[in-house]
């Protein structure tokens, strides 16, 4: 609320240019792409390291699940914005307690990188249910996605 009264003081009307929302969006998209930023610039400086990756039985399979593993984070950090600004609104402690335990659960998930299909999947699992989370609570609906595939 204090970062609204100072964007709306800062405006010529009186009001808020952006809304939460949009806040919510914005401030989860940017810390997604930052987390995978930073991920990325360490799987390439793996890279560019003197062939240390696939020495001693490494996958061959490093990188592109390095890179679907970033993808992963990026959309959890946006759908996780979204979740944890509107709990903060409605002060819904249950909301907070799962964004961070899902965030710790994604974080733990990393240490089983050498299997990948152990981390993967459950953390692809727990994007898809993070964004059905956050379109709905965005004020999605089934309704609004049939009506956006019919183009009415």
């Amino acid at each position: 609320r204090k970062a609204d009264e100072g964007l709306a003081t800062l405006s010529e009307d009186g009001r808020s240019p952006i809304s939460l929302r949009q806040m919510a969006y914005v401030s989860g998209l940017s810390f997604g792409i930052i987390s995978g930023v930073f991920s990325i610039v360490n799987m390439l400086a793996d890279s560019a390291g003197p062939g240390t990756v696939g020495i001693h039985g490494d996958s061959p399979y490093y990188f592109i699940t390095s890179a679907f593993l970033t993808m992963a984070l990026v959309l959890l950090h946006t759908f996780w914005g979204v979740i944890f600004f509107d709990a903060c609104e409605r002060r819904r402690a249950g909301g907070l307690g799962l964004v961070v335990g899902g965030h710790l659960l994604a974080s733990g998930l990393t240490f089983l990188n050498p299997w990948y299909e152990a981390t993967l999947g459950p953390i692809f699992l727990l994007t898809l249910c993070t964004g059905l989370w956050a379109f709905g609570t965005a004020g999605g609906s089934f309704r609004n996605v049939l009506k956006c595939l019919s183009c009415k």
